[in-house]
């Protein structure tokens, strides 16, 4: 009997796609045995709300909101954690002194990011305990190293598998890793292509059989179709020519280069949210189940992998 794996990938602090995954795992609504999340766990923007008495205004994606009373800022919270951002109540003192405040700020995003992982880990636990699927992820290069201590926590069910080679069901062994190489935006978990393929090396010698083997690496090979994504100019801004925006591979060497000498059965990526799909490097399926998260929308994957192989491979939302 195939053994069944759900796949998601860069939920990036949004509430609702968050919720959608651990329901689908519960709800077993695609029958898996196995639930993977390939990083990039956390949110970037943080939206403050000027509470006033009773009333609370702010701006969400260019349009103003305004709250009265406790329900109705619970509910302009929720909006807020819905598409991946972060916010807090304060005085527009505080938000204007914050506004020049960049280590403040940095300081405040921290222990935000920190808190909804707790809060997800914590959810997660609750949602998923007495049921048999079990539930592995992975930061990615996004995510700050301030949330391995939420991740680590003892009781949680989650299990983050970064850095490790985990026996898994269905006689399958998981190699993880969130790192990434190097990005425009130089994000916590980034380092040059030399540095990570001799991370995921010493990785992959602990695997018994790739053949048998998924590899759970945030970053997707370079030119690999997983992988397409605006090009940058040195202002970091889209290069456009004729009118169209340019895009390019932005994936790594260091993982393809894993990828063409191990052979792995099953890749599993994200990190490029407009590139989900699959594609073959030799005898390896590469996926990338691709992200729209900030949207309330949960893309995913379903792999089968029977005695002989891969079975299936299918693309599901929710």
């Amino acid at each position: 009997m195939a053994t069944r794996i759900y796949i998601a990938s860069d939920l990036h602090a949004a509430e609702k796609a968050w919720r959608k995954f651990l329901n689908a795992i519960k709800g077993n609504v695609y029958h898996a045995d196995v639930a993977l999340l390939a990083g990039d766990l956390t949110g970037k923007a943080i939206v403050p709300i000027i509470a006033s008495g009773d009333t609370y205004e702010t701006e969400l994606l260019g349009v103003r909101r305004r709250a009265r009373g406790e329900q109705e800022l619970a509910t302009l919270r929720r909006d807020i954690a819905d598409v991946g951002f972060y916010s807090f109540v304060t005085s527009s003192e505080e938000a204007g002194r914050l506004a020049g405040d960049e280590a403040g700020r940095d300081e405040l995003l921290e222990r935000l990011m920190t808190e909804r992982v707790n809060e997800w880990m914590a959810l997660a636990t609750e949602r998923l305990s007495g049921g048999s699927v079990p539930l592995y992820l992975i930061p990615g290069n996004d995510d700050e190293f301030t949330i391995d201590q939420a991740l680590a926590t003892p009781g949680h069910l989650p299990v983050n598998a970064d850095g490790r080679v985990l026996d898994i069901p269905g006689g399958l062994q998981l190699l993880a890793s969130g790192w990434s190489n190097n990005t425009p935006w130089n994000t916590p978990r980034e380092e040059s292509e030399e540095a990570l393929y001799a991370r995921l090396d010493a990785l992959a010698q602990q695997v018994r059989d790739p053949r048998r083997a998924i590899f759970m690496i945030h970053v997707p090979p370079y030119d690999s179709g997983l992988d397409e994504a605006p090009l940058l100019d040195e202002n970091l801004r889209p290069t456009i020519s004729a009118g169209d925006v340019l895009r390019g591979p932005v994936g790594s060497t260091a993982v393809r280069r894993i990828i063409e000498a191990y052979q792995p059965l099953l890749s599993v990526h994200g990190h490029i949210h407009e590139s989900g799909g699959e594609r073959r490097i030799g005898e390896t399926l590469a996926i990338n189940p691709g992200s729209e998260a900030n949207h309330g929308i949960l893309r995913g994957y379903l792999i089968d992998i029977g005695k002989k192989g891969i079975e299936l491979a299918q693309r599901v939302e929710g």
